[in-house]
């Protein structure tokens, strides 16, 4: 290679590495992302299963080979895919949404204020913060029944470090004789980026055939 031409090639390829290096950092709520949930009943874990969030859309599913539920939120859709028999049906959008993750937060920026007004309560705590998955999350605590040191409560941890993303969720209600009944919902291999593709019935797929 002569000389103009290798350094018209070591421009090019110095001008493509300096693009990429400027290009900004994956974020939850431009790029999306993925993470694998477990829920923890009463010390013992549930099987585990992965999500993606982009936007609005949702994706579940259990594992390779395992159907996957997808919500497309501005939709008002959702579907199943079947991976075995390269199929897809419609599933109504209450119900996957129930299926989905109910009452976890999935997008990022959680607002407290707007927790509170959900649940119609205008008494709630910001508690120190703790570290989980290796980041600094807030808690935020809000009881069912503020005035009653017996109501269910609900603690979210949340990540300034992901644009105020929740990473976990931690219900206790009580229970005859006094001892309270604990789940814990938590985010971990949280990976920031989810391609709109995930959200899309694959080529190929057909529409079930109604049993």
């Amino acid at each position: 290679m002569r000389a103009p031409a290798r350094i018209a090639a070591w421009g090019a390829l110095g001008f493509a590495l300096a693009g990429a290096a400027c290009s900004p950092p994956p974020r939850a709520s431009v790029d999306g992302y993925r993470a694998t949930v477990t829920t923890i009943v009463d010390g013992v874990p549930v099987t585990p299963f992965d999500i993606a969030v982009r936007g609005e859309n949702r994706r579940r599913e259990a594992g390779p080979g395992a159907p996957v539920l997808i919500l497309l939120g501005k939709e008002l859709k959702a579907v199943r895919l079947d991976p075995a028999s390269k199929s897809f049906s419609e599933v109504p959008y209450p119900r996957a949404t129930d299926e989905m993750l109910p009452g976890f937060p999935l997008a990022p920026f959680f607002d407290h204020r707007a927790e509170a007004a959900t649940r119609g309560v205008t008494q709630y705590r910001r508690e120190s913060d703790e570290i989980f998955a290796g980041m600094v999350c807030a808690l935020w605590r809000f009881s069912d029944r503020p005035d009653d040191d017996a109501s269910p409560e609900t603690v979210f941890w949340v990540a300034s470090s992901l644009e105020n993303l929740t990473i976990r969720m931690d219900r206790e209600t009580p229970k005859p004789g006094g001892t309270r009944a604990r789940t814990s919902v938590r985010l971990t291999n949280i990976r920031l980026g989810a391609d709109p593709g995930l959200f899309e019935v694959p080529k190929g797929f057909a529409p079930a055939v109604p049993r």
